[in-house]
């Protein structure tokens, strides 16, 4: 993004959390809403929310602020932080990533992966809900691909991988997603989105 503009994007997404011994599994749907503000051609700031249901069909929501840095057109870093309410749980989370991608403005389609380590500390005294850690780390690795639909819009696919390391579970629980979107960059014609969502 150029300084000015500003990125809209809404996506849906479906994941799961194979949990270890006798805990079970859990999974289900969430939404994805994103706003970002470009202050120069290299930083832009912003917000993500996240909601949806979880285990036993609760409804839950986290509110995430976000700050982003393009290294090169094909590499962004990011850092950001946020709140999570579960409905069982409640927690304070960050998360620090690296995302390389192609950034070939004449092609339809152009490709992604991204490295993510987020972290989570939860209060002790907001339910006996076990199917999420109410304090864990997680690393993540994700690919995906954009298809350009404008020079100011594009389609978002995206899978990814990772791992839930958490006091209370006995070995590492893992943890799958699966999303799609579409983004817009609400901007100058003359600045298409980045590669890179």
């Amino acid at each position: 993004m150029a300084a000015g503009d500003t990125e809209l994007g809404l996506g849906l997404g479906v994941y799961a959390e194979l949990l270890p011994n006798n805990c079970g599994h859990v999974g289900d749907d969430n939404a994805t809403m994103r706003f970002r503000r470009a202050f120069s051609d290299r930083f832009d700031f912003g917000f993500d929310f996240f909601v949806g249901t979880q285990g036993g069909n609760t409804l839950g929501g986290t509110p995430k602020a976000a700050l982003r840095y393009l290294v090169t057109p094909g590499l962004r870093l990011e850092v950001g932080i946020g709140v999570a309410d579960g409905g069982g749980e409640r927690n304070l989370n960050a998360d620090v990533a690296a995302v390389l991608g192609t950034h070939n403005q004449t092609k339809t389609w152009n490709y992604y992966m991204s490295l993510r380590l987020a972290a989570a500390r939860g209060c002790l005294t907001c339910g006996t809900n076990t199917n999420h850690a109410p304090g864990a780390l997680v690393p993540l690795g994700a690919i995906g691909t954009t298809a350009r639909i404008s020079d100011n819009t594009k389609f978002v696919m995206e899978g990814g991988l990772g791992g839930i390391f958490a006091r209370q579970y006995s070995s590492p629980a893992s943890y799958i997603h699966l999303f799609c979107g579409i983004q817009f960059n609400v901007g100058k014609a003359r600045h298409p989105a980045s590669a890179t969502p």
